[in-house]
């Protein structure tokens, strides 16, 4: 195998700040935005400056959702951006998804949302030549997916699952035809081939199994195809989190997804991997740090962390919000008890015990925090500690309600176990962590 060493970032969501993020209606937009707009290229533009500094690694891969949402202005910058790492010595290789293309983008000026030009997905390709395209080997222009050699033997397959609204996610038959063929082809090469892909091939945490928009669409075909055609790593995100997954295929084949976070939301993070001559994978996750913070705040960490946590809670009480006689009386009770309830409460009304360290924080303060810490990776709540023993106490109050719900959720002869799902997903018990770990390939 030839030794390869690359920065895997995504979802740099590079907004243009000329574009307009001031006002009534942009503060109004954030209170339910996960990731930051107006800092987006200020963050950017940071990490770009740390992988300029790194003269030794000249391979960036980026599988996707480049821009904010399609802004033509945004791409533009960004791709002033790229090419100014492209002189620094730096080989790069993006994809394009689900919000690089848009027929209007949105800026935000004198308190009112502004329509500016979007992006069309033909354009792309045309944008982003010289960042995979011109030195593909093959490129399906359909979908914009691609192969290209990133070193002495070794390709990329570049699989656009988000090419199209109507089928975002989807990998279909044509498209795994024309993946089979490059595959092939390469194996004829002797040549080695890595994957990236925007969506997640395997689900993050086990709870994204039962959410269609975390992985592409029959994933479990996908991840066969791919390991079964001698690819056994691929690069992810979409999803904004730190996982790394494992499939095994019917024939022993593995799979390894590496999904990694968005770098201007929780939890910041991008990626160096290297890959021995022996086969031996060192992936090591770096923070973003080092970018001007707003006053009150003394770390990127802490910063990020208030973001989600902030949009997690208003998108709660959003959805609890509306509605009409009845509903809008449940709604607005469901919204004081979730807002105001303390888990020593909820513990006594379920009949449970649970450690006196949790009694007195909010259930909705409960909830981001392990919100937080999924998308985070290395889930800390894992068996024996307070909190896993009081959702496992929880779970196990409701067992009737979850078997009853259980076979509805159940598919293609995969049997979900909601409880095992849950507290898999509140606590990392794969016996590996989601930000260092060595792999042998």
């Amino acid at each position: 195998m030839t030794p390869l060493k690359f920065y895997l970032l995504t979802d740099t969501h590079y907004f243009e700040e000329s574009l307009g993020a001031e006002g009534k209606a942009y503060e109004e937009y954030m209170k339910t935005e996960a990731f930051y707009l107006k800092e987006s290229s200020t963050i950017n533009k940071v990490v770009f400056n740390k992988l300029k500094d790194d003269t030794a690694t000249e391979l960036i891969i980026i599988p996707g959702d480049l821009s904010k949402d399609g802004e033509y202005e945004s791409h533009k910058s960004l791709i002033k951006e790229l090419n100014a790492l492209k002189a620094a010595g730096k080989k790069i290789f993006v994809l394009t998804a689900g919000h690089d293309y848009n027929e209007f983008g949105k800026g935000y000026k004198n308190d009112e949302i502004v329509k500016v030009r979007g992006t069309t997905l033909d354009e792309l390709y045309d944008l982003y030549y010289e960042f995979g395209y011109k030195n593909a080997l093959s490129v399906d222009k359909e979908t914009l997916s691609y192969i290209a050699e990133i070193a002495e033997n070794t390709r990329l397959l570049a699989l656009n699952c988000d090419s199209k609204s109507e089928t975002k996610g989807t990998i279909d038959e044509r498209l795994l035809k024309w993946a089979k063929e490059q595959l092939d082809k390469a194996k004829e090469d002797k040549a080695y081939t890595i994957a990236m892909c925007h969506y997640p091939i395997i689900p993050s945490v086990p709870v994204f199994d039962l959410v269609g928009d975390a992985h592409v669409k029959n994933w479990r075909e996908i991840a066969t195809f791919l390991a079964d055609n001698g690819v056994e790593l691929v690069l992810t995100g979409h999803m904004h989190i730190q996982s790394i997954n494992e499939f095994v295929t019917e024939k022993g084949n593995k799979l390894i997804d590496i999904c990694t976070s968005t770098t201007v939301g929780t939890p910041g993070k991008y990626r160096k991997i290297e890959i021995s001559e022996a086969g031996e994978m060192n992936v090591k996750s770096i923070p973003v740090c080092d970018f001007p913070l707003p006053e009150g705040f003394i770390s990127a960490e802490e910063f990020f962390d208030w973001r989600f946590d902030y949009s997690v809670k208003n998108k709660i009480n959003k959805i609890l919000e509306g509605g009409s006689g009845v509903v809008k009386i449940l709604k607005k009770i469901g919204g004081k008890v979730l807002n105001s309830i303390k888990l020593g409460t909820l513990a006594r009304i379920l009949f449970i015990r649970i450690d006196k360290s949790l009694k007195k924080k909010k259930l909705i303060d409960f909830a981001g925090e392990i919100g937080t810490a999924i998308f985070k990776g290395d889930q800390p709540y894992t068996k024996g500690t307070p909190e896993y023993n009081a959702v496992f106490k929880a779970l196990k109050r409701f067992n009737f309600i979850l078997k009853k719900v259980e076979p509805k959720l159940s598919k293609n002869g995969v049997n979900v176990d909601l409880t095992d799902m849950i507290l898999n997903t509140i606590g990392n018990n794969k016996g590996y962590s989601d930000d260092e770990r060595i792999i042998f390939l």
